[in-house]
């Protein structure tokens, strides 16, 4: 594996799951990796166990984006890497969901992912290098019933990702979409979801494809997606 160079990534979304296990990888990898999370008490424990900066960012919010970005450029530099990981899960018909949970969803996942990216996009444009991977789903491969508004929220990543990609890769940054499968973490159980999560993959199998992805900067990986292959079963 290469050596990120102590690249500085921020990792939205990242006090469990693929987030965490992504700040792991990458600081092994030689990058600069900022966690970051809405739970104060846990930024701060893992980013001590992990030995990285930890930040309390909510991406719903945009007061907390704009201070928090601000923040971490002032102590951490120049920010050469963003990865929207950030997302809620949302399940059942559609009727029956509040207005409340439709917001909450399109906040966090929608709107989150393109403030983070306002933000941050400009300075990476200044110097003409940097990296933005938006986590998105294969959810916004396909379309189910049940999960209109995550599915909602995650096509419009899709084509935002897409039309960014075009328009910020002559200007010399990568804007790139992952679009994992099932993974074993605990975004369903925050939901209140029962999911069997035995043929998932691992969080640890979906950051490596995600630091793939971030090393080689004479690529765009434009729609990288991946399972476990017992998922097929």
């Amino acid at each position: 594996m290469s050596e990120g160079n102590n690249k500085t990534i921020v990792v939205t979304g990242a006090t469990s799951g693929l987030g965490l296990a992504l700040v792991s990888q990458l600081k092994d990898a030689g990058y600069n990796a900022i966690l970051t999370g809405r739970n104060g008490e846990k930024v701060t424990m893992l980013a001590a166990e992990l030995g990285v900066p930890g930040y309390v960012l909510d991406v719903a919010d945009g007061q907390s984006i704009d201070t928090v970005c601000k923040q971490i450029e002032d102590e951490q530099g120049q920010v050469w890497g963003l990865v929207n990981n950030a997302g809620i899960w949302l399940e059942g018909d559609f009727e029956n969901y509040t207005p409340e949970e439709i917001r909450a969803v399109m906040e966090t996942n929608t709107t989150g992912t393109m403030m983070m990216t306002h933000q941050l996009l400009p300075g990476m444009l200044a110097r003409k290098r940097g990296t933005i991977v938006n986590v998105i789903s294969t959810g916004a491969l396909y379309t189910r019933k049940i999960i209109s508004v995550y599915c909602a929220s995650k096509w419009a990543i899709r084509g935002f990702t897409g039309a960014l990609e075009a328009e910020c890769a002559p200007k010399g940054v990568r804007v790139m979409g992952f679009y994992p499968g099932k993974i074993a973490s605990d975004m369903y159980q925050s939901a209140g979801i029962e999911r069997d999560l035995e043929m998932a993959m691992t969080p640890e199998q979906g950051a490596a494809m995600i630091i793939r992805m971030l090393e080689d900067e004479d690529m765009v990986w434009s729609q990288v997606s991946g399972r476990a292959i017992r998922d097929y079963v």
